[in-house]
C-alpha cells in the first residue's frame, strides 16, 4: 500500500494521535454512536476495526457491547497499515499490522460479526475500495455487519453551495489535492457501489449533516480547523503551489487564517458524512 501511505496526509506522531481521539468524540456524536443503531447489539460477539489508529472506536464499542448483559465472551481486533499509533495497552483488545488492500491471514476469515471502517477516503484512490471491501468480506462471518463511515466532498465542488470567501483558499487548495491524488469526492457512493458488487445485501447509505448542526458548531469548527491546519503545508507542495516547506508553511499560515476569520463570521465547512452499512448473505 505504499501508494496509498504516500497519498495519506496526515502524521502518525503522538499530536496527530491526540487529534484523531478527539476527532472520535465528535464523529460518534455526528452519526449518533460507535455502532450504528441499526446493528442488533445481541448478535455481535466478534468485532475489527481496520485502519485503527489509536484503537478509540474498539474502545466505544466495547462499553457499547459491554450493556448488552447477556454474558457473552466478546473478541476485539484492531487493524492498522502502521502500529505507530496503537497505544501501550487496551483491555482485551488485539492489534495488529495489516494493508486493508491485500488479504487477511487465514484465522481471521469468516471470524468477526462487524466489521468497523472509517474515513480511508484520504488513503485510497477511487479504484481501490472494491479491493477493500472484498477482503473485509472475507474475514466477516455469514450475516455479519459491515460498517464503514465516510465523507462526501461533493459540497466543496458544487457553485451553487456558497462558503464565506475566506474560506474558498482552503477548499480551492484541498480540492485540487483531491483531484490530483485521484481522492474520491463522494467516498460514501463509491463504498455503497462496492459493497453491493461484493454480494453484500440490505446496502444502507445514511447522511450526517455537519453544517446546520448548532449543538455541535463549535467543536465542528474546532474540528475542521485543526484537520486543515495540519495538512495544508503538506498539500501546497504536492499540488505544486508552494516550492518548499518554508514557503508552503507560509502560505498556509495564511490561508488557515483566513479559514478562522471565515469561522468567526459563523462558517462551517460542508462536509457531510455518511455511515454506509451491509450484511453478508447467510
Amino acid at each position: 500500500m505504499g501508494e496509498a501511505v504516500e497519498r495519506y496526509p496526515l502524521g502518525r506522531d503522538t499530536a496527530e494521535s491526540k487529534r484523531l481521539n478527539e476527532q472520535h468524540k465528535l464523529l460518534i456524536e455526528i452519526v449518533d454512536g460507535a455502532i450504528d443503531s441499526t446493528i442488533p447489539l445481541d448478535r455481535i460477539s466478534s468485532v475489527a476495526d481496520v485502519a485503527t489508529g489509536t484503537g478509540v472506536w474498539l474502545w466505544d464499542a466495547q462499553q457499547a457491547l459491554c450493556k448488552v448483559a447477556d454474558g457473552s465472551a466478546r473478541y476485539f481486533h484492531g487493524f492498522d497499515i502502521s502500529s505507530a499509533q496503537f497505544p501501550a495497552a487496551l483491555n482485551e483488545i488485539e492489534l495488529s499490522v495489516h494493508d486493508v488492500l491485500t488479504p487477511f491471514a487465514p484465522e481471521h476469515r469468516d471470524r468477526y460479526d462487524l466489521i468497523h471502517v472509517r474515513l480511508l477516503v484520504t488513503a485510497l484512490g477511487e479504484s481501490e475500495f472494491e479491493t477493500a471491501v472484498q477482503n473485509l468480506l472475507s474475514i466477516l462471518k455469514p450475516g455479519g455487519y459491515l460498517q464503514w463511515v465516510e465523507i462526501d466532498y461533493t459540497p466543496l465542488y458544487d457553485p451553487k453551495n456558497t462558503h464565506h470567501p475566506k474560506a474558498m483558499p482552503m477548499i480551492q487548495s484541498w480540492t485540487k489535492y483531491m483531484d490530483q491524488n485521484n481522492i474520491s469526492r463522494n467516498a460514501p457512493i463509491a463504498v455503497a457501489k462496492a459493497f453491493e458488487t461484493a454480494g453484500l445485501v440490505e446496502v444502507v447509505n445514511r447522511p450526517f449533516l455537519v453544517r446546520g448542526r448548532e449543538d455541535i458548531k463549535a467543536r465542528a469548527q474546532a474540528w475542521e480547523l485543526g484537520f486543515w491546519s495540519t495538512v495544508m503545508p503538506l498539500v501546497l507542495k504536492r499540488t505544486g503551489e508552494a516550492a518548499n516547506s518554508d514557503e508552503a508553511s507560509e502560505k498556509a499560515n495564511g490561508i488557515i487564517a483566513d479559514l478562522a476569520a471565515a469561522f468567526a463570521h459563523g462558517e462551517v465547512i460542508d462536509v457531510r458524512f455518511r455511515t454506509v452499512i451491509g450484511q453478508k448473505a447467510n
